[in-house]
């Protein structure tokens, strides 16, 4: 199942099947937000089916990434114990697996190797997404300096 793709990076089959029990199936309505901007989620998602747009305010409803079958949606706030840095809406009808943040903490609790092997996979899909951003970023760079004209054509940094 793609549902699994994010999870399998770094879970046993075990583990995996552990999500799948404690998790609740959900069918998502097209343009539902599952996760808001500055809101504290209260479950991580798998997508099963369909897709999501991440969307952040400052973007004015520009989608700054889609997310299809397999991905994770609030692994980060999980980990940090912070609001949302993004919206997450679906872009179609969509299923997900919840699967409750209190649920999960306590399994992370009370089973070490669980824990090692969850927070690897978070580890990874950061990396893939990272790497995916960058890559991204280097094409935009590469087409504005082609539109320029620009051999030595520079983005601005700030710090």
């Amino acid at each position: 199942m793609r549902a699994t793709i994010a999870l399998q990076e770094g879970l046993r089959d075990e583990d995996i099947q552990w999500l799948f029990q404690v998790g609740q199936q959900r069918v998502v309505e097209a343009g539902t937000a599952i996760v808001r901007e500055g809101a504290r989620p209260s479950a991580i998602f798998v997508v099963i089916r369909g897709g999501f747009d991440v969307g952040v305010d400052a973007l004015m409803g520009e989608p700054l990434a889609r997310l299809g079958a397999g991905e994770l949606i609030g692994e980060i706030s999980f980990l940090e114990g912070s609001p949302a840095s993004a919206t997450i809406v679906a872009d179609e009808e969509s299923t997900v697996l919840v699967i409750d943040n209190q649920t999960l903490n306590e399994r992370i609790r009370e089973d070490t190797s669980f824990a090692a092997s969850l927070f690897r996979t978070f580890a990874l899909i950061a990396e893939r997404r990272l790497r995916n951003r960058v890559d991204h970023l280097a094409f935009l760079f590469e087409f504005a300096r082609d539109r320029a004209g620009q051999r030595d054509f520079c983005i601005p940094v700030l710090d």
